[in-house]
């Protein structure tokens, strides 16, 4: 009995084995911009001076958010901000001015409001890097770029804004009216319900799925693109089955009915959305409120990212997308997967 009580006592006070932690898995796909051009504008951040100087010159600010470790910042300095034509074309009309989504450093904007750097970006709701809003001589914001942009897509925008086209039209008519050949089919795809679209919901009348807002154009390089890489893999599949999905062609006079109940037409949409990429993707939550946008170049992991910060409804916790989806790949090494932002 004493020995049985012994063994007990042995085996009721052993320290538990402790289980092997997981091995934290890698982050690959960073990328870190060590020097910035050196013809950016050098400034005290007070963006009413470097305004009144711009104007005085009868140029433009451009304004460029930025983060550290960024790939998509990386190869819009390393290829945008090396292109010879591009950068002459920026050097003769826009004063450059660079802020760092989470920095600390204070600024002054336009209309005298004092912040930091990542406050300001706040403010601006700035949710991709690298993110570039060009301004004119009041401070109206004529053009916002939402995500890296391609030389020859980054040249179009340039002129649009120098040339004082906003004036005129839009960015996505001016940018329409450039196209050539407007002629030919959309890519198909089983994932986009049929025509009529009415697309309607609301707070008191919510839809039974989120909504996915596809805008794309007949003969368009980056659509053809798009659907024979990202649209082609399983997780997308999966993650847009869960979604109402419809596509539209950008150039089109197709009439439908938008979320908030209007009748209006796929290319008078377009515009009114500001749009500027193609394919761009809107989406919108069960109550009709627009939630986030592809309107950019994306890799695979940012646009799933995208998705699942939709669908998962944190961004009704978390308003930042860049600090989501942080969190979800801090979440994925601690399991020790293997995270590569730059696939």
């Amino acid at each position: 009995m004493r020995l049985l009580f012994l063994i007990f006592s042995l085996l009721l006070f052993q320290p538990s084995i402790a289980e092997e932690p997981v091995k934290q898995g890698e982050f690959l796909g960073g990328k870190y911009v060590e020097v910035l051009p050196d013809w950016f504008k050098t400034t005290f951040m007070d963006f009413a001076e470097d305004l009144e100087e711009a104007t005085d010159e009868n140029r433009h600010v451009m304004i460029y958010f930025h983060q550290n470790g960024c790939p998509y910042c990386a190869k819009l300095v390393e290829d945008n901000f090396h292109d010879k034509d591009l950068v002459a074309k920026l050097q003769k009309n826009f004063d450059v001015i660079e802020t760092n989504m989470w920095g600390d450093r204070n600024l002054t904007d336009w209309e005298g409001r004092e912040f930091t750097e990542k406050e300001f970006s706040a403010f601006m709701k700035v949710q991709f890097t690298p993110t570039i809003i060009f301004l004119n001589a009041k401070g109206d914001i004529v053009l916002r770029v939402n995500g890296y942009q391609s030389i020859d897509k980054l040249h179009t925008m340039l002129d649009y804004v120098s040339s004082k086209q906003y004036l005129k039209q839009t960015y996505a008519r001016y940018n329409n009216s450039l196209k050539k050949d407007t002629t030919g089919k959309l890519n198909v795809n089983n994932l986009f319900d049929p025509a009529p679209h009415i697309l309607t919901r609301s707070e008191r009348f919510p839809a039974r799925q989120h909504l996915a807002v596809f805008f794309e154009e007949p003969n368009c390089l980056e659509c053809d693109t798009f659907h024979q890489t990202l649209m082609q893999l399983e997780q997308t599949k999966d993650l847009l089955k869960s979604m109402q999905v419809v596509q539209f062609n950008a150039l089109s006079d197709e009439k439908l009915i938008t979320p908030d109940g209007r009748r209006i037409t796929a290319k008078d949409w377009y515009d009114e959305l500001k749009l500027n990429y193609k394919p761009a993707i809107v989406f919108f939550n069960k109550q009709g409120k627009e939630v986030i946008r592809k309107d950019a170049f994306f890799k695979a992991y940012h646009f799933h990212g995208i998705i699942t910060y939709m669908l998962s409804g944190e961004y009704k916790n978390q308003p930042n997308f860049q600090r989501y989806l942080e969190g979800k790949t801090d979440k994925l090494r601690a399991k020790g997967i293997t995270v590569d932002i730059w696939k």
